[in-house]
């Protein structure tokens, strides 16, 4: 199984506002990976939400904890990163997925990851 870290706030707003667009994107983006044949783990979709902060922190760290490795959607919110550096420091697999507000990436944060998948089908065929 891969766990699937993805942004689903709107970082423009001081508030933990649900971007209705990026979580469209991240269920199309799953599903193609998905009937690609990969197992996926989406922590929005796949993680009951009605948890308390703590106790859904707890369940997505278990899952990246059983997870083969992660995919980190490169985005420009702060929790992909945090579940990123958890599952670093578990020496999971580490494959990022550029999308479209992915900024350019410096030699170190390249050196972060396995592999940067510049869209979906590159992921697939790079996992395949």
């Amino acid at each position: 199984m891969w766990y699937f870290a993805t942004p689903h706030t709107n970082v423009e707003v001081k508030i933990n506002e649900l971007d209705h667009n990026k979580l469209d994107r991240n269920e199309q983006l799953a599903k193609l990976l998905e009937e690609a044949g990969l197992e996926i783990f989406l922590p929005y979709r796949d993680a009951d939400q009605s948890l308390s902060g703590k106790d859904l922190l707890e369940k997505e760290l278990e899952v990246i904890r059983r997870s083969e490795g992660i995919i980190v959607a490169l985005s420009n919110t702060r929790g992909v990163y945090l579940e990123a550096g958890y599952a670093k420091a578990l020496d999971k697999r580490m494959i990022g997925l550029i999308v479209e507000e992915t900024r350019e990436l410096s030699d170190w944060g390249k050196a972060f990851f396995e592999y940067i998948a510049k869209d979906p089908q590159d992921l697939i065929n790079y996992l395949a």
